[in-house]
C-alpha cells in the first residue's frame, strides 16, 4: 500500500492530541489511509565537573541518553514506543496502547495498558527528562518517587479536574528469583483552579500501595529487599552510595504526596511533598531454627527477635522550583498530563530549585559505628543486641540554579550549578559537593 508524507490539518490535530510521550512535535510523519505514523529520536550529551570534600567523584562527559522513539494513531487508539540507548546499553522505556474518548461534555476518558510511568510516581518523574528545566529531576523525586511500571490505568481529564489511576505489577518481565510478581494500586487527582491561554493553578495529591512479591531464597524463607537512593542530581556520576539505603524483609510500601504548580506566560513555580513508609514482614521462626546449627544458639525466639528486630521505616522529601522567561515563546501546561511542558523555539530562561531527600530513620539515642557500620541502641558500642532497626541512608539539602537557552524547537543547551550538603553516618567527611553541569540536547 502506497505511503506518501503529508501534513494535513486532521493528521496533525491527530498527532497532536496524542503525542504526550514526544518532547516536540515529532517532526517525520508518514499517513496511511486511517492510520497516522511518528517518528522521532532525542539525544543528551552531559560534561560535569564536582568538586567534594573526601571522596572524589568522576568529572567528564557522557551520552547520558539517546532514545529512537514511534508512535502510530488510528482513530481513537493510540500506540507508542520508545527505546534507550543511553550510556552505552540498550534499555526498555515506554511501550504502550492507549484509547480515548471525548464525551458530548468536553470530558476525556482514556484507557492505557502497558509499560510506562506509575501516576503516584511524583509529578517529576511524569515529566518527560527532555521537557525538564533542569539537567536532573530532584533528587527527591528518584529516590522516593516511582518510575515506569507494568500496567493498566483509566484517566478522567477535563479543564478542572483530572482523576488517575490503575494497578501495576512488580516487574515487567517477571523476572524475580523467587516469590511472585507483586501489586501495586496508585493514582493522582489533580485540581485546577485557574485555567486560560496565559496562566495555570494545579494543585493534587498522590498515593500508591504496593504489596512486594519477589525475593531470594534465605534459610528456608523468602527475603524481600527494597533499595531507595539516588545520585547527586547528575547523569556523568551516578554514584547512589551517598543517599541510598537497602531495607530488608520489606513486605508493604505506602506512598503519599502533594503538588502544586503555577505558571503564566513568562515564569513557573512548582513542588512537591513525598511521604513513603516501608512495613517489614519475616518468618522469624524459622530463621531462630536456622541458626540454632553450633553451640552459640541463641535459646529461644524471644532473644533472637530481640537482637534482631524489625520495624517500620519512613522517609520524606521534597523540591520546590521556579523558572523565570527572559524570552521566548509563553510557558506552556500540558492538560492531559497534568505537567510544564518543555521550551518551545527560540527561547532563554533562569530557573533555581531546592531539594531535600530523607533517608534516614534512625532510633533517638542510639550510636554509630563507622568501622563496622552498624547502630548500637544503648548508645555505645556492645556486642548485644546483634543488630538494630535503624536506617542511615542519608540525607541531603541540594540548591541548584541554572540557564538554558533554545536555539530552535530542535536543540537546547542547559548549564546548571548545583551545590549539596550532606549528612550521613557512614560518611562523616562527606558534607559538601559542586557540581557544574552543561548539556546540549536535540530532539525531533
Amino acid at each position: 500500500m502506497k505511503r506518501y508524507f503529508l501534513i494535513p490539518v486532521l493528521a496533525l490535530f491527530a498527532i497532536a492530541a496524542n503525542a504526550q510521550d514526544f518532547d516536540t512535535n515529532p517532526t517525520l510523519k508518514v499517513d496511511n489511509n486511517d492510520a497516522h505514523f511518528t517518528i522521532g529520536a532525542r539525544m543528551m550529551t552531559d560534561a560535569a565537573y564536582y568538586h567534594s570534600d573526601f571522596t572524589p567523584l568522576q568529572s567528564g562527559a557522557s551520552i547520558t541518553d539517546a532514545r529512537i522513539r514511534t508512535s502510530m494513531t488510528y482513530k481513537d487508539w493510540y500506540f507508542y514506543a520508545d527505546f534507550g540507548f543511553g550510556g552505552g546499553k540498550f534499555a526498555q522505556k515506554n511501550i504502550f496502547l492507549q484509547y480515548s474518548k471525548e464525551d458530548a461534555s468536553g470530558n476525556n476518558h482514556a484507557i492505557k495498558v502497558g509499560y510506562y510511568n506509575d501516576p503516584a510516581g511524583s509529578m517529576a518523574r511524569l515529566t518527560s527528562l527532555g521537557s525538564y528545566h533542569f539537567i536532573s529531576r530532584p533528587g527527591s523525586s528518584n529516590a522516593l518517587g516511582e518510575g515506569r511500571e507494568l500496567g493498566i490505568t483509566y484517566k478522567f481529564t477535563n479543564k478542572n479536574f483530572t482523576a488517575y489511576q490503575g494497578v501495576f505489577t512488580e516487574n515487567q518481565y517477571n523476572k524475580i528469583d523467587a516469590g511472585f510478581n507483586g501489586l501495586t494500586v496508585s493514582g493522582r487527582w489533580l485540581y485546577r483552579p485557574i485555567k486560560d491561554d496565559n496562566q495555570t493553578l494545579h494543585v493534587g495529591v498522590n498515593a500508591r500501595f504496593s504489596h512486594l512479591g519477589g525475593g531470594v531464597a534465605y534459610n528456608n524463607t523468602l527475603k524481600k529487599t527494597l533499595s531507595l537512593g539516588q545520585a547527586l542530581e547528575t547523569y556523568v556520576d551516578e554514584d547512589n552510595q551517598f543517599v541510598s539505603c537497602d531495607l530488608d524483609w520489606a513486605n508493604n510500601v505506602f506512598d503519599l504526596g502533594a503538588e502544586a504548580l503555577y505558571h503564566n506566560d513568562k515564569m513557573f513555580i512548582r513542588g512537591e511533598f513525598m511521604y513513603k513508609s516501608v512495613t517489614k514482614k519475616r518468618d522469624s521462626e524459622t530463621l531462630f531454627e536456622a541458626s540454632n546449627t553450633n553451640i552459640d544458639t541463641w535459646g529461644s525466639l524471644a532473644w533472637w527477635e530481640a537482637a534482631n528486630p524489625i520495624r517500620t521505616n519512613k522517609f520524606y522529601g521534597g523540591y520546590a522550583e521556579a523558572g523565570f522567561l527572559v524570552f521566548g515563546n509563553p510557558y506552556h501546561y500540558d492538560l492531559k498530563e497534568g505537567v510544564l511542558s518543555g521550551l518551545n523555539g527560540k527561547a532563554l530562561e533562569i530557573v533555581a530549585r531546592f531539594n531535600y531527600t530523607g533517608l534516614n530513620d534512625i532510633n533517638k539515642g542510639e550510636y554509630f559505628s563507622a568501622g563496622r557500620n552498624q547502630y548500637y541502641p544503648n548508645g555505645y558500642m556492645e556486642d548485644w543486641p546483634y543488630a538494630s532497626s535503624s536506617v542511615g541512608g542519608g540525607k541531603i539539602c541540594s540548591y541548584t540554579i541554572g540557564v538554558n537557552y533554545s536555539f530552535n524547537k530542535y536543540v537546547l543547551a542547559m548549564l546548571d550549578y548545583t551545590y549539596s550538603s550532606l549528612k550521613k553516618d557512614l560518611l562523616p567527611y562527606d558534607k559538601n559537593f559542586h557540581a557544574v553541569q552543561a548539556r546540549v540536547q536535540f530532539t525531533f
